[in-house]
This record gives structure tokens, C-alpha cells and sequence, in this order.
């Protein structure tokens, strides 16, 4: 049977990183910043958190700021967490959204033609 560790470590991760950007990070180019998942490799050694913005024009400064950010936000979770080794954070924009309301157009556009 396969550990959950990972699984449950990433809930941990997010939620300690979400609060750090949340209260502790004053950059503002991650204020309008949402994490919507982490994937951890099987070794925790390499956490993936993907995050999106309200606007996607936004998106180039947000990552900027996080990738700014990242070795704070990793001393404080460290802290947090208190794991023998704190993952290295890999930051990615989330295109779920995006991609969602495209198809959600295309529909519309096919619906449309058949009406």
C-alpha cells in the first residue's frame, strides 16, 4: 500500500503557505495571489505549488514576486512544519481556469450554431 505521507504533506504545505503569503509577504505583486494545489514528489524533497491570479495580465509580475519570496516563505515554513527536510518550492502559474473558460466558449459557440 502506498504512503499518504505525501498527500498529507502537501494539505500542510499549502496551508502554511498560503498563510505566510496571506499575513507575513508584503510584496504586492502577490497580493491578488490564490494557491489552488501543490503536488510533492514521492521523496518530499520538491513541492510544486500552482497559483492563479484575477487577471492572467497579472500573472508574469505574481510570479515574480513569488520567486522573490521563495526563500522566505521556505524559512517559515520550515519552522512550521518541522520536517527533517523542508521541499524546495517551484512556484507555477495554474492554467485550469483559463482552459476551462475556453472550452466553455467552444461549447457555447457549438450550441449556439445548433440553435
Amino acid at each position: 500500500m502506498p504512503s499518504r505521507r505525501p498527500e498529507r504533506v502537501s494539505e500542510l504545505l499549502l496551508q502554511a503557505v498560503a498563510e505566510v503569503l496571506l499575513r507575513e509577504v508584503k510584496d504586492p505583486r502577490v497580493s491578488g495571489v490564490t494557491l489552488t494545489g501543490v503536488t510533492i514528489s514521492p521523496d518530499l524533497k520538491l513541492a510544486k505549488i500552482f497559483f492563479s491570479t484575477l487577471r492572467s495580465e497579472n500573472q508574469p509580475a505574481a510570479l515574480a514576486g513569488l520567486h522573490s519570496a521563495t526563500a522566505y516563505i521556505k524559512r517559515q515554513i520550515a519552522g512550521r512544519l518541522h520536517l527533517r527536510h523542508t521541499p524546495d518550492l517551484r512556484f507555477l502559474y495554474d492554467t485550469t481556469l483559463e482552459k476551462a473558460n475556453y472550452l466553455e466558449s467552444l461549447l457555447r459557440q457549438i450550441d449556439q450554431k445548433e440553435h
